[in-house]
Parts: structure tokens; sequence; C-alpha cells
């Protein structure tokens, strides 16, 4: 139930004349003209107009309200976020390394009325070297992607379908990708194949804290006739082991001399240098799923950063009438962050004036508009009307016009140079794909809503259903399920308190039958929920079980007996049934359900080549119990996974139903 909102512009002007005039006779007797013309009943008049306009205010929410009521939720309206992409440096023929720092501006032109300006988010030696092969080698057998790593909407599975110790990723390169040694870094870039899989979730403005249990170790073979490789030294992996799209950049060795090493064929090639990335601790939820690995590429972001630029006076703030209002304007606009000087002195930033001292150098910044806003002299210091107030460094970005499509064109902007004074105009600037993820800043409506949905939001771990919730929404993570199971105390342990174990499924492609939390996975949304839980509450992320489940069937097929591996369509059937994420009426298969055997003879009678199914009988390995029906019931935080499967099949069969060719 809410509260009811008071009227309180209940009054209005007559009603607070005609009160007014009443209670004259009672302080002045002599008071006898209330006629309009009489001197005194104007000064009421004109009390009556001002009192009436203050009590009209009293019910007006304006925006600056709505600002200082969100500041008091710990909100502000979030400003535009840039558009990003990535785009390949190709430099001139035969030109040595470039050592391309993060900040250097490009310049877009997409066909409408202003070129866009993006700048490099990252540093980037450019060699002009280019990949040619990507080869798996996993479990004694080789796989070459080449194709796949040079067709756009093609992916491949680098590390294989099962990632173990020893598997690893081999990349053929067409030249010496550190220029005899000249380049002292090589930028590998991983673009990650998503598709199908959602976000990675997000709680707030909390950070992500996912730390990989993989380790993946990257080399460079010093022998290819023995296999011998050493190590590189990573610099940074911002795939996170291959769990994101990202950019790993290696050092240099110390002794580098491919030419003297490549004596040899490696994966059937002898004219590639071959940088190598192996596993060394396994524990992917599912194998990483790549679109292509590439060199010279670095990511670009809509944003243009000003330096030194003076502030121009708001029109309306000049003179010694306004000086209680002194507002300066950016040239561009809108601003995401800023540093500004009055007369050589840096002042600081402040959400509002509402702390701040007569004494301290404070400025607001309207990031929408582009606007800096000083103190009056009572709240935060007034600046001397002739101060010379300039930005000494800011940005400002597009937002959502910062969303080029792939087919504009690219070049560096005029003026910009390599770290070594080289000019770049000559090096050529191709996006992989268009720039997205620009939006312009939000708006105070749009602000309110966003808090209110977060409001509805859990953000302390009482319930079951608050830990379920929180444990799905683990910054960083793609969490698919998650339910909690109450311990109690004589289940714990000797003297230990009740505990709730949530139990998450990690999101994972259909292929993956049993999809199941690595180390880091947990340890992240067990940090997650210690943030979030009661002090006095015990809470554990565990992973699910999974009870094994082997299926003896006889079955008559459809007309003739199927082609050999024909087993492979119920092995599908019944991995789809049981699936813990899209399984059993596409909502996964739910936790502690018992499986009927009536039920999984079903199954298998849909598939297309069954006919009838003679006999079905299981087998569940694990914490579960098979009763005399054949079902098999678990614990309530267990699911299933298909071990094997023994099918003897006969031919000549119908289908059931009344034309014999499919099921009522």
């Amino acid at each position: 139930m809410g509260l009811d909102v008071p009227e309180l512009d209940d009054t209005d002007y007559e009603e607070l004349l005609d009160e007014a005039q009443k209670l004259l006779p009672a302080y002045s007797e002599a008071w006898t003209n209330f006629n309009p013309q009489d001197p005194g009943i104007t000064v009421l008049e004109t009390l009556a107009w001002l009192t009436d306009s203050y009590v009209y205010q009293l019910d007006s929410v304006t925006d600056r309200h709505r600002h200082k009521y969100l500041q008091l939720m710990g909100e502000t309206p979030r400003p535009p976020r840039p558009a990003r992409t990535q785009v390949v440096l190709d430099p001139p023929a035969a030109a040595t390394p470039l050592a391309v720092p993060a900040g250097t501006q490009l310049t877009v032109v997409d066909g409408s009325d202003t070129e866009k300006t993006f700048e490099t988010a990252a540093d980037l030696v450019v060699t002009g070297t280019t990949v040619r092969s990507v080869v798996s080698a996993c479990g004694g057998a080789t796989t070459d992607h080449a194709h796949a790593n040079e067709t756009r909407g093609m992916f491949y599975r680098p590390l294989g379908e099962a990632p173990s110790p020893g598997d690893a990723m081999a990349v053929g390169v067409d030249g010496d990708p550190f220029a005899g040694g000249e380049a002292e870094t090589l930028s590998v870039t991983v673009a990650f194949h998503d598709e199908g899989l959602p976000d990675p979730a997000t709680h707030g403005d909390e950070p992500a804290t996912f730390d990989p249990s993989v380790e993946l170790v990257w080399e460079y073979c010093t022998d290819y006739a023995a296999g011998t490789w050493e190590p590189f030294d990573v610099v940074r992996d911002g795939t996170d082991s291959l769990y994101r799209e990202g950019t790993v950049v290696l050092a240099a060795p110390d002794e580098w001399a491919p030419d003297e090493w490549a004596d040899a064929e490696l994966y059937g090639r002898s004219d590639l240098v071959w940088v190598r990335c192996r596993v060394e601790t396994g524990g992917y939820e599912f194998p990483p799923r790549v679109d292509s690995v590439a060199l010279d590429v670095v990511p670009a972001t809509n944003r243009r950063t000003v330096e030194g630029e003076p502030l121009r006076r708001v029109r309306g703030t000049e003179g010694p009438a306004t000086l209680t209002e002194q507002r300066f304007r950016f040239e561009h606009a809108p601003v995401v962050e800023a540093t500004v000087s009055v007369d050589g002195e840096r002042w600081t930033p402040v959400e509002s004036f509402d702390a701040s001292a007569p004494t301290d150098t404070h400025y607001m910044l309207d990031r929408a508009e582009g606007v800096v806003r000083f103190g009056d002299g009572t709240a935060g210091v007034l600046p001397d009307p002739d101060a010379r107030v300039v930005a000494e460094r800011y940005v400002t970005v597009d937002g959502a016009a910062g969303n080029v499509p792939a087919s504009a064109t690219w070049s560096f902007a005029e003026g910009e140079t390599a770290a070594d004074g080289t000019d770049l105009s000559s090096v050529a600037v191709r996006p992989r794909w268009g720039a997205s993820g620009g939006t312009d800043a939000e708006s105070l409506a749009q602000a309110f809503r966003r808090v209110r949905r977060d409001l509805d939001r859990p953000h302390r771990a009482v319930t079951a259903d608050d830990m379920a919730y929180l444990a799905r929404n683990t910054p960083g993570l793609r969490v698919a399920r998650a339910t909690v199971v109450m311990v109690p105390r004589e289940d714990a342990g000797p003297d230990a308190p009740p505990e709730a174990r949530v139990v998450v499924v990690p999101d994972a492609p259909p292929t993956v039958a049993a999809p199941t939390p690595s180390t880091g996975f947990l340890d992240a949304v067990q940090s997650h929920l210690d943030e979030h839980r009661l002090l006095t509450d015990r809470v554990r992320a565990v992973e699910p079980t999974y009870v094994e489940l082997s299926v003896e069937a006889s079955v008559q097929a459809v007309g003739r007996r199927p082609a050999p591996g024909a087993d492979a369509d119920v092995v599908d059937a019944i991995e789809a049934y049981l699936h813990p994420i899209e399984g059993y009426e596409g909502e996964g298969w739910p936790f502690g359900r018992p499986l009927y055997a009536e039920d999984l003879a079903a199954v298998v009678a849909g598939v297309d080549w069954v006919g009838t199914v003679d006999e079905l009988s299981v087998t569940a390995r694990g914490n579960a119990r098979v009763d005399s029906d054949g079902n098999v019931r678990v614990d309530d935080a267990a699911l299933f996974a298909l071990a094997d499967l023994e099918l003897d099949v006969t031919a000549g069969g119908r289908r059931d139903g009344a034309d014999g060719r499919g099921r009522d």
C-alpha cells in the first residue's frame, strides 16, 4: 500500500486575499476601507499574489528537483556511450615496424554531414604480417582452419571439442612477426564467436571478478624438426585465456632467429613462422569458439580528446549582475570527462555544490550540454569575472551517431604520427566490421525508469530466490540457471550451522550435454554471493550433480535397417530431452525431476527412423535410485547426462499411428 501524496497547492489568490481582509479588524479597528483603491489593500493584494506563487511551487517538481532526488539515490543520468569496432592497419610494402600508440586519432567518413573521430584504444606495433593458417593440434590429430579463419560468418574450435592439457592452437604467419627483432611486441587479436549466447551478466556498476582457472601458454618454435617450443612473456591477455574477444600481446624473445629454426615442415608448411597457444591447465565450461585470429588489428573507440581549449562564457552570464551564474561552454559536446583550470589552477569537479564551502574551488559539469558551472561564493568559489577558464583536457563522443557502417572510409587524422615520428598518412585503415554500441546520453526520464527497475531487483541475499537471482547475475559471467538447496544442520557436518548451497549451471551451446562450472567460475559466483549475503548466513556456490545414465533399448526401424551411425540420432534426441539448459519443453531439465522410463521411450520413438520401441531399460550411476518401474529418482539438485547407449535395431517395423507414416 503506497502513501497518499498530499496536495499542497490547495489555496488560491482569492482565498488568501479574503482571509487576510477578514483578519484586518482584529488588528486595526480604524481600518474600515477595504476597497481596492485603499493603498493598504493594494499591499495585501501584492502579498497575496506572491504567496499564491510560492504555494503553487510547492506542488511543482522541476528537473532540478528530479536531479537532486537521483543524487540522493546515489545515481545520475548516464553519459553517452561511445561506439567501438576493430580496424586493420596495412602499412606500405617493406615498411619498418610502426609503433602506433593508444589515443592516435582516426577520421571516419560515413556519408553523413560530419566526419567522425575515433581513437585507437591500445598500443600496437604494426609489422605488415598476415595469418595464413590456424591449426588445431588436439589428441595427436591436427585440423587446419585456414578457410574458416578467412571467411566471415564461419567459426571453429581452435582447441578442439574438449580442451585438455597439451592441446594447442598453432598460428602460421607469412613473415617475421617481430621483423628480425625490431618489433618489441606482437599483438594477436582473437574474435570470439558468441552467437547464441547471452551477453555476460551485469549487476549495477559492480566490476567483474572472474579469474579463469584455465591456464594457457603462448610459445614459439626454436626447432621445427624436433618440435622444440619456448614460452613467450605475455604482456597482456585481453582474451582472459580465450574466454572472450580481445588481444594477446606477446613480448619479443631475447633471442629471435626464425630463419635459423625453420629448416623443416611444421604442420605441413615450411613457409610460415609459427606461434602456438597451448593448454597448460584445462577447465573450460565449453570449448572456445573463434571467428578469426589476426595480426595488426587494433580496437578503435569513437571519442575525441581535446587539450588546452579556452572555454567560452555562455551568453547571458556576462557582467556584474550575473556573477553568481557563471557558466562556460566547450566547443564540442557531449563531454564525458574533463579537466578544467581557472587562471592556471586546476579545479575539482563535483556533482553538486551542496557540500561545497565558500573556499572550495569546485565546478559542476553538464556532460550532455557541454557546459561548466561555477559556485556563487557561498557554495563554491566564485571565479573572478576576468578569469581565464581553460579545459586542459576533455573527451567528447558522438553517442548513437558514432555507429558507422562497415562501408565507411577510414584514415589516420591529419598530422598523426607513430611513436618514432613517422607520418601515418600512408598506412591504410580497414574496419573489420561497422562500429556499434554507441548510445546518446541518458535522459532524466530514462534514468528514473532504470533506477526503478534496479530497485525491483534483489541486492541482498535474504531468500532462496534472492540467492539464485544474484548467482545468475554475477558480473562478467553467463549463468544459465541456478537453484538453492538448503542443507540442514545434521547434514552440514558436526557443529556446523545450516548451509545454503547455490547450484549454478553455466551457459553453453546445445552441443555441451553437461555444462559444468570451472573453479574460477564458481569462485566468481561465490565472491558475488559473499558481497551480498547476510553476515550470519552460510552460502556456498557449487557445481551441479549429474547422474550418468546408461540406456539399453530394442527398437524396430521403419522399413529397412538404418545406415551405420544412425544411433547418433537417438543419442541426440535423448541429450536434447535431458539438456539442463534447453531440454524438457525448452526450459531445461528441472532440478531433481525424476526420469520416467515411459517418457524416455517416447523420446526414442520420436526419432524419424524409429517405428516402435520394444524394450527400454535405464541404469543410473551416482546418487540415484531406479524403482521397480524403471524410473530414475534423484536428489533435489541433480540433473541427468547420457553416458552411453546400447541400441538393438531390427528392420521392418511400422510407425505407431493410423496411417503407419507418423504418430497421431
